[in-house]
């Protein structure tokens, strides 16, 4: 099937601190329109643009949809372009951090890596624990590339509802 472009109706940006990945999060409505999803534009340009696509299909209804992408990102950059029906917009790529109520703010920030020997890895948009601590074990990589004999620290689930439900799972590792 043809994906073709599709406009929708809230782009939203995310970002943990200065970690170097983003999640976009776009949500719309749709008709006659399945494995709806974010994608980068096909043009090799810095940075990229994204954009929501879909295939049509014989659905019948005016649907909505939220759909998330992950994607590595410069942390230099507080923006992402995104493909809307107004044409290609900037949207402002802001800090989950400034969402979370205070509380879980707090109980994260406590367990955040503190110290040179600790990394902190994240699961966008899920609850699975391997995932974070793939990320973290990556990190742990380039932190150290003479090896790695690691543990857990700390883990734990942050959701944020406002204006866009997201949520993340994070592990704390620490190098021994």
């Amino acid at each position: 099937m043809n994906s073709q472009v599709l406009y929708p109706e809230q782009v939203f940006a995310y970002r943990i601190g200065n970690d170097s990945n983003v999640t976009i999060v776009a949500k719309g409505h749709e008709d006659g329109y399945c494995k709806i999803h974010i994608q980068a534009s096909m043009a090799t340009i810095y940075p990229p643009i994204y954009m929501v696509v879909g295939e049509p299909c014989a659905v019948i209804g005016y649907f909505p949809y939220t759909v998330h992408k992950t994607v590595p990102y410069a942390t230099d950059l507080d923006y992402v372009q995104f493909q809307t029906a107004k044409g290609t917009e900037r949207i402002p790529i802001r800090d989950i951090m400034e969402d979370i109520a205070p509380a879980a703010k707090t109980e994260l920030l406590a367990s955040a890596a503190n110290s040179d020997n600790q990394v902190t890895g994240y699961a966008y948009n899920s609850s699975d624990i391997n995932v974070a601590i793939s990320d973290a074990i990556s990190k742990l990589r380039k932190k150290f590339p003479n090896g790695i004999s690691a543990e857990i620290v700390s883990s734990g689930f942050v959701a944020a509802g406002s204006p866009v439900g997201i949520a993340f799972f994070y592990v704390v590792m620490e190098q021994k």
